[in-house]
C-alpha cells in the first residue's frame, strides 16, 4: 500500500517514562496533527499524517523506543462520514465547529 495515510495512535507510557518526554518527541515530529492526553484506558491519542505506510511504521517506532511508549494502537482512518466537512490539514485545531470544544476544553483544563 502506497501514497499519504492518515491515523490515530493511542498510546500508553511505559511505568518509567512522564509526560514531558512524549510531548517533546510529538512536538518534534511534523506528520503528528493533533494530540491529546485522555482519561480513558490509553494515556494519550496522537492523529498522524504520514507519506506512506512505512513512514506510519517508523513513526509508530519512535513512540515506543524514544517517546516512552510502552503500548501503541493504530487506528487507520479510512474516510468521514456525516454530514460535517471535514476539517481542512491547515485550518488551526479549534476553528472547525466539529473540534472547537476540544480547544475550548484544554484551554479550561489549563
Amino acid at each position: 500500500m502506497s501514497g499519504e495515510v492518515e491515523a490515530v495512535v493511542l498510546v500508553w507510557l511505559n511505568h518509567t517514562q512522564d509526560a514531558p518526554c512524549l510531548e517533546a518527541h510529538l512536538a518534534s515530529r511534523p506528520e503528528v496533527v493533533d494530540a491529546w492526553w485522555v482519561a480513558a484506558d490509553s494515556d494519550a491519542v496522537v492523529r498522524v499524517r504520514c507519506r506512506d505506510m512505512a513512514a506510519l511504521d517508523g513513526l509508530v517506532r519512535g513512540l515506543r523506543h524514544h517517546a516512552g511508549a510502552g503500548r501503541t494502537s493504530t487506528h487507520l482512518v479510512l474516510r468521514p462520514f456525516g454530514p460535517h466537512k471535514t476539517r481542512s490539514w491547515h485550518e488551526p485545531l479549534g476553528s472547525h465547529p466539529v473540534t472547537a470544544h476540544v480547544a475550548a476544553t484544554a484551554a479550561a483544563v489549563h
